[in-house]
C-alpha cells in the first residue's frame, strides 16, 4: 500500500490522503470495515464508485462532503457523532491529501480526549486562514 500521507493515530483510526483500489483491497484484508470520506464529489481526483468499491469489499462507507474552501461546524459534528458510534471498530479515513481529516482528528482529539496534539494537526500541513478560524470556530461552539 502506498497511500498519500498515511498516519495511524492509534489502534482503532488510521488516516491518509486518497486511497487508490488496490489500497481499498489492502483496507479490507486489514480488518477495516469503516471507511469514512470527507472528500467533496468535485475533488479532481475523486473514486466516482469508491461506495461501490467499498461495498464489494464489505467495508461500510459513510461520505462526510467537507467543502475544503468553506469548512462547516457542522460537518465536524456529523463528524464526531460517526466517531463517537463507531468508536470501538478500526476506521479508515481520509480525504485528498489528509489535510481535512488531520484537523477534524485534531478537534476530536482536543474536545473529546482532551489531548491537545498540535504536533499532529501540522503533521502534513499548517492549516492555512480558513481552517484556523474553522479550527476556532470549532473550539468556541
Amino acid at each position: 500500500m502506498n497511500v498519500e500521507n498515511f498516519f495511524k493515530i492509534d489502534d482503532k483510526i488510521y488516516t491518509s490522503g486518497l486511497p487508490n483500489i488496490n489500497d481499498f483491497e489492502c483496507i479490507a484484508k486489514k480488518n477495516f470495515k469503516i471507511v469514512i470520506s470527507l472528500t467533496m464529489p468535485t475533488d479532481s481526483k475523486v473514486i466516482k464508485n469508491e461506495e461501490q468499491i467499498l461495498t464489494k469489499l464489505n467495508i461500510t462507507y459513510i461520505h462526510i462532503p467537507v467543502n475544503f474552501y468553506k469548512p462547516k461546524i457542522e460537518d465536524f459534528k456529523i463528524f464526531l457523532k460517526i466517531i463517537n458510534i463507531f468508536k470501538d471498530e478500526k476506521l479508515w479515513i481520509h480525504c485528498t491529501k489528509n489535510y481535512r481529516v488531520t484537523t477534524f482528528i485534531y478537534l476530536y482529539k482536543l474536545i473529546e480526549l482532551k489531548e491537545d496534539d498540535k504536533k499532529l494537526l501540522e503533521t502534513f500541513w499548517k492549516p492555512n486562514e480558513t481552517w484556523q478560524k474553522f479550527i476556532k470556530d470549532v473550539r468556541n461552539s
